[in-house]
């Protein structure tokens, strides 16, 4: 078995089709329990966020190539993903692409710190879920360390932005009016901490009882007789509908960031003149000034992980035979001990020269241990294809 990496992402697929894959906590937990049960992955870590849906596993390349098929059969989705869409990568370069997600480089915001946890999340899911062999788990937890070793050697860490500190700086560019936000996730919590600390006025809506910051959150049932009194809303929460319409907010003027995904706003509310709305992918024209500020920190990273990781993945798998290695070893040392032990006992009936019978032991068990680590070593740098 191999280790591939399936996947969609931002840099492949356009927003409609990236949100036909948006998945919530418990969707994700049914998809892996299935995944586990009635396909034939029997490992595998499932990575689902706003920009990207990927499974990583060992397992056949002949399978996993067909992944599209297995998440349209596990949610009943009829997603018709192109083969052009997806990406599929292999061994090292699934490990150098798993260090480029994590670090941050791989992002629609260049460097942003959330995706790390996302993955963590992900990775500790397989883990309740048990859907973790020992090659699998050593490489995510190898991958974990040397993310944060190159967020450290570089300027990646330094201001990080994230979708919450972008949503930020366009309201920010606004008067300071209150703020209505949807959702207390992590998006919704990170904002409602940023405009908190600027003296922004902030009504929560979430479908739980929770308290951000201070701030009380609000029934979601609320939503749409309150709007009207607002002209910036960030929808940060996903719903099969619609949690308001145009003739809820009324003739106001009317900033809208609509960051859920699926996205929650009909595309007909674009034609109204007095809304502006912003999409996850609308926000990309602000990535871009992100990057060029960013140019050196990601060439250091992807210097790093270019160095790094042919050896680090090289060593990862060989871990694997140096076990397999040791434990034949160990098991042709036993044997080998036992038949020279059941020679030397024969012998001991047969003669009074225990001295010279313990001697031939010894060395009968040292030259046969010498040869067969000879052996092993030989075949383990492939002396059988030399022609030695």
């Amino acid at each position: 078995m191999e280790f591939h990496c399936w996947g969609i992402s931002h840099k492949s697929t356009s927003l409609e089709v990236r949100e036909k894959f948006a998945f919530n906590k418990e969707k994700i937990d049914e998809i892996i329990a299935n995944l586990k049960g009635i396909t034939p992955f029997d490992n595998g870590v499932f990575l689902s966020t706003c920009n990207r849906t990927e499974f990583y596993s060992f397992c056949k390349r002949t399978e996993i190539k067909n992944f599209d098929s297995f998440l349209e059969g596990l949610t009943g989705r009829d997603i018709n993903l192109r083969k052009n869409d997806q990406y599929l990568l292999s061994n090292n370069d699934a490990f150098k692409h798993l260090l480029r997600v994590m670090t941050g480089i791989d992002s629609m915001i260049v460097g942003e710190p959330d995706i790390f946890g996302q993955v963590k999340k992900s990775f500790q899911n397989s883990k309740i879920f048990n859907y973790l062999d020992s090659e699998l788990e050593v490489i995510f937890s190898r991958a974990i360390n040397l993310t944060k070793e190159i967020r450290s050697d570089t300027q990646l860490s330094k201001n990080p932005l994230s979708i919450a500190s972008l949503v930020e700086n366009k309201i920010i560019e606004t008067e300071q009016k209150p703020v209505l936000i949807i959702g207390a996730g992590d998006v919704g919590k990170a904002l409602i901490k940023r405009l908190n600390e600027k003296g922004y006025s902030i009504s929560l809506y979430n479908r739980s009882d929770i308290v951000v910051e201070g701030i009380k959150s609000k029934s979601l049932e609320l939503v749409k007789q309150d709007i009207k009194g607002f002209e910036i809303v960030v929808v940060a929460a996903a719903s099969e509908n619609s949690f308001f319409n145009n003739n809820d907010i009324g003739t106001n003027d009317c900033l809208i960031f609509d960051l859920a995904i699926p996205r929650n706003l009909p595309q007909e509310l674009k034609n109204c003149n007095n809304l502006s709305i912003l999409t996850l992918d609308e926000l990309s024209g602000m990535v871009s000034k992100n990057l060029k500020g960013r140019k050196i920190a990601v060439k250091e990273a992807e210097e790093l992980i270019s160095v790094n990781c042919d050896q680090e993945f090289a060593k990862l798998r060989n871990r694997k035979n140096i076990n397999s290695v040791q434990k034949k070893f160990h098991e042709e040392q036993s044997a080998i001990k036992e038949k020279a032990v059941d020679k030397a006992l024969k012998k001991l009936l047969k003669t009074n020269n225990v001295e010279g019978v313990v001697k031939e032991l010894a060395d009968e068990i040292a030259s046969k241990n010498a040869f067969h680590v000879s052996k092993i070593l030989d075949e383990s740098l492939g002396g059988k294809n030399r022609g030695s």
